[in-house]
């Protein structure tokens, strides 16, 4: 039986018309959601913007300073456009005030900022209920003491953020965590070079929640992670160090809980984890030093399913404890460590 011409336009318009909604339902399947940022007419409520043309600010320091009534009730959103912004005075971030950037590679907030002492000598110092995010933070100053994030008795949440502090000088440090601060550092990436010595990460008092975080220290005397009298929690963490003296990780008077955790030094004098007084838990890990992969002087380190690449050393009434550790080439382990 043959089609008739007019049931052949029927035919072909119903083809049409499938052909013209298959996008719109492929739109609809996607669940596309615009949200209208506002205008000068009727800015969004507690959203602050930081940019080099058309922001409420071009100083992000001002933004938050300007900021009076943050609270858990009425919290705020600093979000800083892209570009470079330095930083002449320390930006002290505010309880229920969020900062965030357009991305580490992005937004900079940079300055040489340096002291004789630590919190003068912060670009941007810490806040409790208060978050930090997607941005790089820089300090190159040449004093005593130059930090790019200073946390003193507070406890933000830090994530997607690059700190560097660099330069000639004393002291750098890429990240300072003091007097019982909790911080939780996710994602973030750290680099502390120059000067007499540097120190990526400066735990003192204090225990943070490390979690894929990546330290870099370059000195004459280097620090990736350093731990004083503190318990942190490292998961997924890698310090490097080099210099003349260097140590991946140092614990001093510290017990830290470290799990899938890489600590390298290289130099004259360095050593992958050195303890002092400490008693560390290492799980999954790999530890390696020029001069020792495991240093324990006092206490006692316990290692399980690790890599230990170069020997393990112990003085005083230091004690390392190995279980199913390897030596980098296959060969397994003592109980010691060796």
């Amino acid at each position: 039986m043959k089609l008739t011409t007019q049931f052949m336009k029927i035919i072909s318009g119903l083809f049409c018309m499938l052909l013209l909604l298959a996008p719109l339902k492929a739109l609809a399947q996607t669940k596309v959601v615009v949200v209208p940022l506002g205008d000068d007419a009727k800015p969004l409520k507690n959203i602050i913007t930081v940019a080099k043309a058309n922001g409420n600010f071009t100083d992000p320091r001002a933004a938050v300073n300007s900021i009076t009534d943050a609270s858990a009730s009425n919290p705020y959103l600093v979000v800083i456009g892209p570009g470079v912004y330095t930083i002449t005075q320390g930006l002290m971030m505010k309880p229920y005030v969020d900062i965030v950037g357009s991305g580490e590679n992005i937004t900079k907030l940079t300055g040489a900022i340096s002291t004789d002492s630590e919190p003068t000598s912060a670009i941007i110092l810490g806040a409790n209920n208060s978050t930090l995010s997607s941005l790089t933070v820089e300090n190159t100053g040449e004093g005593d003491y130059s930090i790019a994030l200073y946390n003193n008795f507070t406890s933000p949440k830090v994530s997607n953020v690059t700190t560097t502090a660099s330069g000639a000088g004393s002291v750098k440090y890429g990240v300072y965590n003091s007097n019982y601060s909790s911080p939780t550092m996710t994602s973030v990436t750290v680099t502390a070079s120059g000067g007499g010595g540097s120190f990526g990460v400066y735990n003192s008092y204090s225990s943070p929640a490390m979690t894929d975080v990546t330290v870099t220290a370059i000195a004459g005397s280097s620090y990736g992670v350093y731990n004083e009298s503190s318990s942190p929690t490292m998961t997924k963490v890698t310090a490097t160090a080099s210099g003349p003296s260097s140590y991946g990780i140092y614990n001093a008077s510290s017990s830290p809980t470290m799990t899938d955790v890489t600590a390298t030094a290289s130099g004259a004098s360095s050593y992958g984890i050195a303890n002092s007084s400490s008693s560390p838990i290492i799980r999954r890990s790999t530890m390696k030093g020029d001069n020792s992969s495991l240093y324990t002087g006092g206490g006692t380190a316990t290692v399980s399913q690790s890599t230990l690449i170069g020997r393990a050393d112990v003085v005083d009434t230091g004690t390392n404890k190995c279980v199913a550790c390897d030596n980098g080439s296959g060969t397994a382990l003592g109980a010691n460590c060796q």
